[in-house]
């Protein structure tokens, strides 16, 4: 199967301009000739993928409408995007998973600073050699479950259509400044409990 990189990964997070990716399984690391932003190879393949699945693991799970903050879309693959909710999918599932013991790395993916992003932050992977993409996929699709349960239990009367992303936990995804905090602060996502504890 090949994949095409999503049109939000082809350009650079630090100056927008066109990114040069290299065909899929290349070991040459993405990179912007403008400013010398390089990420790992297959970075925007590896995120583009992981994308379509969670989209199509919501469809599956009969989500037809996403609920972000004030605002709502039926667009799923636009909410899932890289540079769209994904950042806040993956802080919960580092969360997460570093709370019950899966260790902080297991994940092979971070994010970076991205001005055109709805967090200022985008997905990428760090690492060229993703031995594997379960980890990813089954933590982040653990994620959207949860907060699918807990939308039907808050809310029967919409049944399983409504995904409310604000009930993800400990962080919402409407709150930008916890994303970024989290996202920056490796210390306070290694140890999430001491990190709460002041907030």
């Amino acid at each position: 199967m090949i994949i095409t990189p999503s049109l939000s990964l082809l350009y650079c997070p630090s100056c927008n301009e066109s990114l040069t990716i290299e065909p899929m399984f290349s070991e040459t690391n993405t990179s912007c000739s403008t400013c010398g932003y390089t990420e790992p190879a297959g970075s925007a393949h590896f995120v583009t993928f992981i994308t379509e699945v969670l989209s199509q693991f919501l469809k599956n799970l009969g989500v037809e409408e996403l609920v972000i903050g004030d605002a709502s879309t039926s667009d799923l693959r636009a909410a899932v995007d890289a540079q769209a909710i994904l950042p806040a999918l993956l802080v919960n599932a580092k969360l997460n998973t570093t709370t019950i013991g899966n260790g902080f790395n297991n994940i092979p993916l971070t994010t970076v600073h991205d001005e055109n992003a709805f967090y200022q932050r985008r997905v990428v992977t760090n690492t060229n050699s993703i031995h594997n993409p379960s980890i990813a996929i089954s933590t982040l699709s653990e994620t959207l479950f949860a907060a699918h349960k807990m939308s039907m239990k808050n809310n029967p009367s919409k049944g399983k259509k409504v995904l409310d992303l604000n009930l993800l936990s400990p962080i919402s995804v409407s709150q930008q400044s916890s994303i970024t905090e989290y996202t920056s602060n490796e210390t306070a996502v290694k140890n999430p409990a001491q990190k709460m504890e002041t907030l």
